[in-house]
């Protein structure tokens, strides 16, 4: 598991994946910049701070997003309401996601051992829950609705 100490560089080494030059400064961008960034603000990043790499187009940053996070190291959040967000895949963290308002809150959930041990033990499945989103409405938008009389 990668945390946000880790060298960007090795933890593609170790992933498997071939170190590119997009897949590094996406995974450095990722990393120093935490919440959940989309696609615009990555490329916004690269413009403004890596000189280096200000040729590195959209569709590269796009393919560079898909490998990083096809081994792992980079979590999408995708709500529906708004277009995919990516952050850096770090410790166990989960999302609360409205469907209403398309809101995505962190949260920690003491649960997530105790999801661990249920699927292990009824399905021989053993997992590590780091990144769950969970779907519903948000206080805000069940508030809204139910003074507008639903």
């Amino acid at each position: 598991m990668t945390t946000r100490r880790d060298d960007p560089d090795e933890a593609i080494r170790r992933s498997g994946l071939r170190r590119t030059v997009p897949r590094a400064v996406v995974a450095r961008v990722l990393q120093a910049n935490a919440g959940h960034l989309s696609v615009g603000a990555i490329q916004e990043l690269i413009d403004r701070d890596y000189s280096e790499a200000a040729m590195i187009a959209r569709s590269s940053v796009y393919r560079a997003l898909e490998a990083l996070e096809s081994v792992g190291l980079v979590e999408a959040i995708r709500t529906g309401q708004e277009e995919v967000r990516f952050e850096w895949a770090e410790q166990s963290h989960h999302h609360l996601i409205c469907d209403g308002c398309g809101d995505v809150s962190e949260v920690t959930l003491a649960s997530a051992p105790a999801i661990e041990r249920e699927v292990s033990k009824s399905y021989g499945f053993n997992t590590r829950v780091r990144h769950l989103a969970l779907r519903g409405t948000c206080r805000a938008c069940r508030k809204a609705r139910l003074a507008g009389g639903e």
